[in-house]
């Protein structure tokens, strides 16, 4: 101890030593904020079928409902599908999902990072953001990351082309049918199914301020399935393409885009067909520029949209026309410190929406926030501010599967908006080895569409979109709570996510068809010398469904009494996932590894449906649950880089 006395006029210190603990946890997300993801750390949880999914993780956070295998779809604090922006650096992606939501259609290694909030952060969408980012800095030599497994296999190129420029080949391809096809099935009928894609990304930059960066994504699906206990077939081929070239200048980022999808399906039943085809294609450009607190942003997009068209062999069906619209903003923010710990942030974004019958609308989209930072790392933010969003999505699940189209706002609704509002409290504790959060949400939704119609509709030839739109209003409210663990060998996070998704159409209120009451999540990471080891848990209420209460053969077609809508659930959701990946010794320059993981590790029996079953043979039916053939997966990949 040193003592200080008037007659000691001053001190002098040798040296000074600060240590602090490394975080080596995959995240450290907070509530009410964007967080961003480094993808190479997720390579440590549970890779389904060889394959570590961005978009499965982020399924794990409390703020986001986990999905089941037939839900594709991303639902963000209570919002549908459409309401949230999936985009790869801010260009949209209409169709985001391989193989029903168990893939998406992003493959990690082409991507450095992603961004995840639950407001998105560009005007246009209701709900929140997840954002792909392409790595934009010039890699000094070249190199290969690949992997091999039983379902699929996966490579990334990167090749520097001279000092200031760089080309990046990603491509992946499945043979799901190949290993799995006995087991990838829809209440015992064989789905036969694949997918690949392939990113081409360059980069060069031109000067210390310029940037030139280009990306193109190509993907495709098919599916094909024959239920013989309903004598329904189904085979449809979907694809995405995305393309984008940015600017960056000091400040300013300005991007021209390109985004396309397409599904070209087809539906028989007892010896009935229907094609159905649609189409979404919109291309723009966006501006952002940004000094100190203030930003500064504009868009402007066309779009082209097939809405759902029936073809019918031997039927003359008009169908729907080609629509086009097109949708402007100009948005503005600052944000600044108030003092005493506050800061705060101001919003305001014009839009401009001209839809297919030449009409226009316009919308402010003003929002706020006020930041309490708070002593030993901790914060209180509240937040509030209105929406408007010019695009539906709907179709037959409302869930996000390929079988859903595209509509415009105009003929069939008016802009959709939203009224939301958050208060998110984050704490750091022990020292920053662990992370508290909570954080409650409401939001108002205006003029929602709801897709009222049915497959039969298309085959009997009395189909009409016009028919089978309801339009409503909705609401979303609940408390997310998460739990991280941030420093150590082991790290991870529990979640806790409880609320309401509801949606009011014809003066009555339905929970949404992807609401779960209360869901729990659980994550954990562990490295040990060579080994590194991963499993997530999830329990999930059920989602509601419409029950049907009386069938009966008439004309020997059989015809459903259906209750009221979506007032029953299905079972709880229940699934374990568990990943370990050996490092094996160097070869040469190379690194590699050998990845085993086993999907639904307890082998919980997931209801995904309830259906009616009829026997032709001997005239009876019955109703009971209908199963997706995923019991437990096993699966083994090798990985190499160099």
């Amino acid at each position: 101890m040193v003592e200080v006395s008037a007659q000691t006029p001053s001190l002098q210190l040798d040296s000074t030593v600060v240590s602090a603990r490394r975080r080596t946890a995959i995240m450290a997300a907070g509530a009410g904020t964007q967080t961003k993801v480094e993808l190479a750390r997720i390579s440590v949880l549970p890779s389904i079928l060889g394959n570590a999914d961005p978009l499965h993780f982020v399924q794990l956070m409390p703020s986001m409902q986990s999905t089941s295998e037939l839900d594709a779809g991303v639902h963000i604090q209570g919002c549908d599908h459409q309401h949230n922006l999936i985009a790869l650096d801010g260009v949209p992606v209409y169709g985001a999902s391989h193989l029903m939501g168990i893939f998406s259609v992003f493959n990690p290694t082409h991507y450095q990072s992603m961004t995840y909030g639950t407001i998105a952060s560009s005007p246009g969408r209701l709900g929140g953001v997840l954002d792909m980012h392409v790595q934009r800095d010039i890699p000094k030599d070249v190199s290969f990351d690949s992997s091999l497994g039983l379902v699929s296999a996966q490579g990334t190129l990167k090749v520097p082309v001279g000092s200031r420029s760089a080309l990046l080949l990603s491509g992946r391809k499945s043979f799901v049918n190949l290993l799995y096809g006995r087991f990838l099935t829809i209440d015992g009928t064989p789905l036969k199914y694949g997918f690949g894609d392939l990113n081409v990304s360059f980069i060069s930059r031109l000067s210390k301020e310029d940037r030139i960066s280009a990306d193109l994504y190509y993907g495709d699906d098919s599916a094909d399935a024959a239920y013989s206990k309903a004598e329904v077939d189904m085979d449809a081929y979907w694809n995405n393409t995305v393309a984008a070239l940015h600017w960056d200048h000091a400040r300013l980022r300005q991007t021209l885009w390109y985004s396309r999808y397409a599904l070209n399906a087809s539906v028989g039943i007892q010896n009935q067909d229907a094609g159905l085809p649609s189409h979404i294609c919109s291309g723009g450009y966006k501006a952002s520029w940004n000094k100190g607190g203030l930003g500064l942003g504009a868009d402007f997009t066309m779009h082209e949209i097939l809405p759902q068209d029936p073809r019918i062999p031997g039927r003359h069906y008009s169908g729907e026309d080609l629509l086009n619209a097109a949708e402007g903003n100009l948005s503005a923010s600052w944000h600044g410190d108030i003092g005493y710990s506050l800061t705060y942030g101001l919003g305001l974004a014009g839009g401009w929406y001209f839809s297919p019958e030449r009409k226009s609308f316009f919308t402010l989209s003003p929002e706020a926030e006020l930041t309490w930072l708070m002593l030993r790392g901790g914060s209180i933010r509240l937040r509030g501010g209105v929406r408007h969003q010019n695009l539906f999505q709907t179709g037959l699940s409302n869930l996000g599967l390929p079988i859903e189209f595209w509509i415009p706002a105009g003929r069939y609704s008016d802009p959709q908006w939203s009224l939301y509002s958050s208060l998110a409290w984050n704490m750091d504790v022990s020292g920053g080895d662990a992370r508290l959060s909570a954080e409650l949400y409401c939001r108002r939704l205006g003029n929602q569409l709801e897709y009222t119609g049915g497959v039969m509709e298309f085959l009997q030839g009395t189909y009409s979109l016009d028919n089978s739109l309801a339009s409503g209003s909705g609401l979303a409210y609940g408390v997310n709570l998460m739990a991280q663990k941030l420093t150590g060998r082991l790290t991870g996070w529990v979640g806790l996510a409880a609320g309401r998704s509801l949606r009011e159409f014809d003066g009555k209120v339905y929970p949404s068809n992807h609401e779960r009451l209360v869901e729990f999540n659980a994550v954990a990471s562990y490295s040990l010398r060579r080994w590194d080891f991963g499993g997530s848990f999830l329990a999930a209420g059920g989602t509601p469904f419409t029950e049907a209460e009386e069938y009966y053969l008439y004309n020997g077609q059989l015809v459903g009494v259906f209750g009221e809508h979506n007032a029953s659930r299905l079972r709880p959701y229940i699934r374990l996932d568990l990943n370990a990946r050996l490092h094996l010794r160097d070869f040469r320059t190379a690194k590699q590894s050998l990845n085993f993981s086993v999907y639904n590790a307890t082998m919980h029996k997931q209801e995904i449906y309830r259906y009616m079953h009829l026997n032709r043979e001997n005239g009876t039916f019955k109703y009971g649950p209908m199963y997706l053939g995923l019991t437990i997966l096993p699966s083994i990949s090798y990985e190499i880089s160099f």
